[in-house]
């Protein structure tokens, strides 16, 4: 009986037959290859980056992890990267294009964290929250014009033409030195990203985001840092959100509140947020990135 002509019970039941034959074994998967950009999906420009990906490495692991980072928000893309990387495969390709200068004279570089991971991406800020968990410890400028799309190249659309042909390249397994020499770590671009102000009163925290299609309001402030202002769970904080009273109950999830209710809880990152039970607190309270919170310790 040909292979075409088993029931599907049988193809299942013949695929395992094989994976159990001595010295029968199945390819190895390709190299994973996360893709984060602010091209959102309503034109054709996030497919045609898979797809020179994927010329180049047909068996890679394409995992989008977003493309609606806001504009131009390197911030946020720093944020998305650091938050998403830790959960890909050590010897993942990353490639985030939030690329505000796209063109430019800034450098378009690979880095190598200690951790193994291999990040494409303008030199813009966007490993500034990631290398303070997972160190950049080498650096490549892409200069190689083998590596990228060749005289079709343009000036405004890198993530097709350089960032994602140099993915391929590397999910493919070539060498990183023919991508162009390496730079100083140092020398790589970081955001001044003010640390929040920890002060006898409390902490000044800044929003940093919003998450997701929820508006929970992400702030700048570690779980571990809140727990050192003595709240504990149940306690109803006074907060100030933009200069106006918030109390909020400090929580563990959304439903210890009633739907529409106010809490502040540690968030699946380990950063503290503000949000509504069943509601988008940011819409509802009209904020985002950039407010200022005030959370004062405990008496």
């Amino acid at each position: 009986m040909t292979t075409a002509a088993l029931p599907r019970r049988g193809l299942l039941a013949a695929g395992l037959a094989l994976t159990l034959v001595p010295g029968v074994t199945r390819a190895a998967p390709g190299r994973m290859v996360g893709f984060l950009s602010d091209f959102d999906e309503i034109d054709d420009a996030v497919a045609i980056c898979r797809a020179v990906i994927l010329s180049l490495a047909p068996d890679a692991r394409l995992l989008d992890i977003s493309h609606r980072v806001p504009p131009y928000d390197v911030a946020a893309g720093a944020r998305l990267l650091a938050g998403s990387a830790p959960w890909l495969v050590p010897d993942a390709v990353i490639v985030v294009v939030v690329d505000p200068g796209v063109g430019s004279r800034r450098r378009a570089i690979v880095a190598r964290t200690r951790r193994g991971q291999s990040l494409v991406l303008p030199d813009n800020g966007l490993i500034t929250l990631l290398d303070a968990t997972d160190p950049v410890v080498a650096a490549r400028e892409i200069t190689a014009e083998s590596w990228m799309i060749g005289a079709r190249r343009s000036s405004t659309f890198h993530g097709r033409d350089i960032f994602s042909p140099v993915a391929g390249h590397l999910a493919r397994g070539d060498d990183w030195a023919g991508v162009g020499p390496g730079i100083d770590p140092k020398s790589l671009v970081r955001l001044d990203l003010a640390p929040p102000r920890v002060g006898p009163e409390g902490v000044h925290a800044h929003a940093i985001g919003t998450d997701g299609p929820y508006g929970n309001l992400i702030l700048d402030l570690s779980a571990e840092a809140f727990a050192g202002l003595g709240w504990r769970i149940g306690d109803v904080v006074p907060l100030t959100v933009a200069g106006r009273p918030e109390p909020a109950p400090y929580m563990r999830t959304f439903s210890d509140v009633p739907e529409g209710a106010v809490l502040i809880y540690p968030d699946s990152r380990g950063r503290m947020s503000l949000a509504l039970n069943l509601g988008n607190y940011a819409a509802a309270r009209r904020v985002g990135a950039g407010v200022e919170v005030f959370i004062p310790r405990r008496p």
